[in-house]
């Protein structure tokens, strides 16, 4: 800490003018697109500029801010200390997110150097398990705008609504219509929060610049009754619009995304009902830079974590067997992704198809079904078998080597299918991938206790280690944050017009062989959460090489080094100096009052 001494130092005019130019929001990485300078009061309520207490005594006179804060001096480093005391003597998650949000949104480079250099604490509250339980509370917390919300009513206004966000640079957007958050179902307007975490996690782990991203919602009504009735909602109350007019207005929404910040602008897809999931991805992947992370972030992470479990187990993939509890979105998607690598590694499709088997609320997907849930993305995965609606029937019949769970129905991987996966398999694979924690299709605690820790597990969301014969299991978690940041700074960096299916595997087989030997012996199928952000970049650099290689990057000239162009690009949290600039002259010459 460093309290000021009673030093007034004159600053001229034009001086003050020199210190303030460089608060100039329009074209400044950090800054918002008003052409005037900032100083004063308004400085301080600049979450992009403000630094607090850490503002010198120098700074707070030319930029005229001196006296309205406290006469000491302190730096980032006590601010950060303070921030961590404060946020560990809360005792409630959501209290803890609320007391971030705050940060955020009042001094924006201390949120996330906080975030960053306490990744594995603070990754649980700004996004899963806690996201789940703002996004179900969030009319309740709110207290200040965030993000971007289009609704059924701007249908023929798309355009104007995306002008009216101040921020004209902007190269990243996550949107969410809110009809399938997590495993909590219908949350219309209150999905924001989805967005907002999503994007937070962009800088948090692959650098992305905070100004350039852009969360959304979009509010076409909800379905959930108790929403409807909450006083607190924060939606439009009526039931969801759907059809040509819902499909209109994401048209709308899409083109007016590329009018206004250009065709290479990354457009993430969060939280939409399968139906519309599979329809806009397979619509607008070869017209915009765009990705469902629900799909193809959820498939590239847990198929990197199946190539991990190989190296274990030994069995090579085309000899492997895999099982689906959940034929939906995220199942359909790894199923997918899972196939092209089985096919890549030598099997032909139909082979591939034959050695993947997904089991919905009505039991296997086979031909004989003909109701109409069973979708076109699917039916390649339907068998020749007769009907089999109970899952255990199905489970003892194919006896896969690896089981999946994307259902959000906790306690499904009964304690007598963890037994007889172990029976079946030297090491069997089992994944619990449904959000939040309480929606998980069983425990680590169960896996590694009734197997005696034969299986290879990882979840969707954080478990505790778990100690069983005096050895401590490490759940893998099979979090969409290894992939998605990454695939967004390389679009975003390496100008990519259309992030294909082949960049996903890709990712997902880099990411594979970033987990080392110890990590696999302690039972990790992924890298270990801490090292997230460097591997992030890491990986990013990776597809960057994959972009360049294959023709589907266009920023050119073509960087030699990747990783030190991706790096370029990297948010830098530390607070800026604006005084070296402004005194050709020493602070103790002629123009300082004595």
């Amino acid at each position: 800490m460093f309290v000021c001494k009673s030093r007034l130092v004159s600053v001229s005019k034009r001086q003050s003018a020199a210190v303030s130019s460089q608060f100039v929001r329009n074209g400044s990485k950090e800054k918002s697109p008003q052409n005037h300078a900032i100083q004063g009061t308004q400085l301080l309520r600049e979450p992009a500029l403000n630094k607090g207490l850490a503002f010198t005594i120098e700074e707070r006179q030319t930029l005229r801010i001196h006296g309205l804060l406290p006469p000491v001096v302190t730096n980032q480093d006590l601010q950060h200390e303070r921030v961590l005391l404060n946020f560990n003597a809360l005792t409630s998650n959501l209290n803890k997110y609320i007391y971030l949000t705050d940060l955020q949104m009042r001094n924006k480079k201390l949120f996330y150097r906080v975030l960053i250099e306490n990744i594995e604490q603070m990754m649980p509250i700004v996004y899963t398990p806690t996201v789940g339980e703002v996004c179900l509370k969030y009319g309740m917390i709110y207290h200040q705008p965030r993000g971007l919300y289009i609704t059924i009513n701007d249908l023929g206004h798309v355009y104007d609504v995306l002008c009216n966000w101040p921020e004209q640079n902007i190269e990243a957007i996550v949107v969410t219509d809110g009809e399938r958050v997590l495993g909590l179902g219908d949350l219309g307007a209150y999905a924001m929060g989805i967005s907002v975490g999503k994007l937070a996690l962009y800088t948090a782990l692959s650098g992305v610049q905070p100004h350039q991203s852009l969360p959304v919602c979009i509010d076409v009504g909800t379905n959930n009754d108790k929403l409807l009735n909450d006083k607190f909602y924060t939606g439009l109350r009526h039931k969801r619009v759907t059809g040509e007019k819902y499909d209109a207005l994401m048209e709308e929404f899409m083109a007016a995304v590329k009018r206004k910040y250009g065709q290479f602008t990354l457009i993430q897809f969060e939280d939409f009902a399968n139906q519309n999931a599979f329809k806009f991805l397979h619509r607008y992947r070869n017209q915009y830079c765009t990705f469902n992370d629900d799909i193809q972030g959820t498939a590239a992470v847990a198929v990197a974590g199946l190539l991990s479990a190989l190296r274990v187990t030994k069995v090579p993939l085309r000899e492997n067997k895999f099982l689906f509890l959940g034929a939906g979105g995220a199942s359909t998607g790894i199923a997918m992704l899972l196939h092209r690598a089985m096919v890549d590694s030598g099997l032909t499709s139909q082979e591939a198809y034959n050695s993947i088997f997904l089991v919905d609320k009505d039991g296997l997907l086979v031909k004989s079904r003909t109701d109409a849930a069973i979708s076109s993305f699917q039916k390649p995965f339907c068998k020749d078998f007769p009907l089999m609606p109970d899952y255990k029937e199905v489970i003892d019949l194919v006896k896969p080597t690896a089981l999946l769970g994307a259902t959000g129905s906790p306690g499904l991987i009964s304690h007598e299918i963890i037994a007889k996966m172990s029976e079946w398999n030297e090491r069997p694979v089992i994944f619990a991938l449904s959000n939040p924690t309480s929606c998980a299709e069983c425990t680590a605690e169960d896996v590694y206790r009734i197997s005696k820790g034969k299986i290879l597990f990882a979840s969707g969301s954080p478990f505790d280690p778990v100690e069983y014969e005096g050895k401590t299991f490490y759940t893998g978690q099979g979090n969409n944050a290894f992939i998605f940041p990454a695939m967004a700074m390389t679009a975003m960096s390496c100008r990519v017009k259309h992030i294909t299916e082949h960049m996903f595997l890709k990712c997902a087989q880099y990411l594979a062989e970033m987990v080392r030997e110890e990590d696999l012996d302690r039972g990790l199928l992924y890298p270990p959460l801490g090292d997230i952000r460097e591997d992030s970049i890491k990986l990013a650099a990776r597809l960057a090489e994959y972009s360049y290689r294959t023709g589907i990057a266009t920023y050119y000239p073509e960087p030699m080094d990747k990783d030190e162009f991706i790096r370029e690009h990297v948010y830098d949290y530390e607070y800026r100096d604006f005084m070296p600039k402004l005194y050709p002259f020493p602070l103790d010459g002629p123009n300082e009052v004595k």
